[in-house]
């Protein structure tokens, strides 16, 4: 431990020196956009010795992540209920038919005025079963439609893609956003990548089979990612990332080691140190003239025209 205290020492002074000459306040996020970047470049033990007593997630974003996602199936519990309630409702309206086409064959009989009093009596506990029903139908319809509100504004406001784990679009904007604003106001550069597959390239017909890679794909990515890179999803089989305090250089390096490991865990390419004509990446530099949505946008034009002539992109 106390080695790895004097390194930890050591590589506090580097990252102070980093910030001070690159003219970058020591604020704690850019001290850990640094934490991260210099610690790449240490050996395999020191960064595995470092990984095994830090955070790697933010705490207050995965609580908003399982609150989301606990909503989400507390929706789904009230839509079953919602579902059960109109099945009884549906089988109790179908005995009252039964019922009354017994009395009407109990009615054309003579004599029988017994089983006809019997009929009556259950046809009215029918009815005031029937009442009753109806009102709890109609609290349930009218709770679920509180839930159905809830759940809107729940991901009106939600930061992620709970299908995918990463990042939702709305979200990742107001990210780039603050990246662009911090860029504009130091001299530190970040980057943006666009990447995604070429399903036309691929072949893929079944959609469900293609939704699996994309599915695969993001959490290989999500799991590459430097703690202080963001990864979003931006829809139709893409995912964006924000690489930050990362230079052109250092965002082509990123995007190599990207297309190493999403080739060999999708098993798309037999040689994964190879360029993968399937996979398409776009990167551009986090500029002052552009929004946040005109920077996504030009990252996705950027991996479409980086695609090769013969192979389509998605």
């Amino acid at each position: 431990m106390q080695n790895i205290k004097t390194d930890l020492y050591s590589l506090a002074d580097e990252i102070i020196n980093e910030l001070k000459a690159n003219d970058i306040p020591a604020l704690p996020e850019n001290f850990t956009f640094y934490f991260d970047k210099l610690l790449e470049k240490k050996n395999d033990e020191f960064r595995k010795q470092i990984n095994s007593i830090t955070h790697h997630a933010d705490e207050a974003i995965h609580k908003s992540f399982e609150y989301e996602r606990s909503l989400t199936q507390g929706a789904k519990a009230v839509k079953l209920i919602l579902t059960q309630g109109s099945n009884v409702y549906k089988n109790t309206t179908l005995l009252k038919k039964i019922i009354q086409t017994k009395k009407d064959m109990v009615a054309s009989n003579a004599d029988q005025e017994t089983l006809l009093d019997v009929t009556s009596s259950v046809e009215t506990v029918l009815e005031k079963f029937l009442t009753s029903l109806e009102k709890q139908a109609s609290s349930i319809k009218e709770l679920y439609g509180t839930v159905a509100t809830s759940i809107k504004t729940a991901k009106n406001m939600s930061v992620y893609n709970a299908t995918l784990g990463v990042f939702n679009k709305k979200y990742f904007l107001t990210l780039i956003e603050k990246e662009r604003e911090l860029c504009n106001n130091s001299a530190y550069e970040s980057s943006l990548i666009s990447i995604s597959l070429s399903n036309n390239s691929l072949s893929i017909k079944n959609t469900k089979t293609y939704a699996n890679l994309v599915r695969h794909m993001g959490n290989v990515l999500a799991n590459a990612l430097r703690r202080s890179d963001s990864i979003s999803y931006y829809g139709n089989g893409i995912f964006t990332i924000l690489l930050r305090h990362t230079n052109e250089t250092e965002a082509e390096i990123a995007t190599e080691r990207f297309n190493r490991l999403v080739s060999k865990a999708i098993f798309i390419d037999a040689d994964p140190n190879a360029k993968n004509e399937h996979i398409l990446m776009g990167i551009i530099q986090i500029g002052a003239g552009l929004s946040a949505e005109e920077l996504l946008a030009q990252s996705v034009e950027a991996m479409h025209s980086a695609a090769p002539t013969d192979s389509p992109s998605t």
